[in-house]
């Protein structure tokens, strides 16, 4: 872990771009729950029930995760939980590109539902966001055990 070189600049781009993407996915999946709800349904891992809740609920989640990358005493668990985040993404896109489903992600709300995703572009996005997260958390994690030892 101590051979990781860390840039501060990169650290803020990787945080911000991170925090930028999960507040605006969470802000257009509020403005338009049932689209999100119905993006939900169509991957037919849960009823329409629970996606109702689940399309409330995420996208909070999701803003208030993105939200807790830019306050340092939540840096580290707001990146775990959107690294849970995105495993669990991957692993829907997955599922729906090898049974050959043909939907929305719902990642962006209504805007992006016009669009044609391509699973692989998805999957790809997803991992490259989940290695941002990985290395923010990996250096918030050094940088917290050396601020420990600086005090100690």
């Amino acid at each position: 872990m101590d051979k990781i070189k860390t840039s501060p600049l990169l650290l803020l781009i990787a945080r911000l771009v991170l925090a930028g993407i999960f507040t605006i996915a969470a802000l257009s999946k509020i403005q338009a729950p049932i689209v999100f709800a119905n993006s939900i349904v169509a991957f037919h891992v849960i009823g329409p029930e629970l996606s109702k809740w689940v399309a409330l609920l995420l996208p909070w989640l999701e803003l208030v995760t993105a939200l807790g990358l830019l306050v340092p005493w939540l840096r580290r668990s707001s990146g775990l939980c959107i690294s849970l985040m995105l495993i669990v993404f991957i692993g829907l896109h997955t599922r729906a590109w090898i049974y050959g489903l043909d939907i929305n992600c719902g990642c962006f709300g209504k805007e992006a539902a016009a669009q044609e995703f391509k699973y692989f572009w998805l999957i790809f996005r997803n991992c490259g966001l989940l290695v941002a997260c990985a290395y923010l958390y990996i250096s918030d994690s050094r940088n917290d055990r050396l601020i420990k030892q600086f005090k100690a």
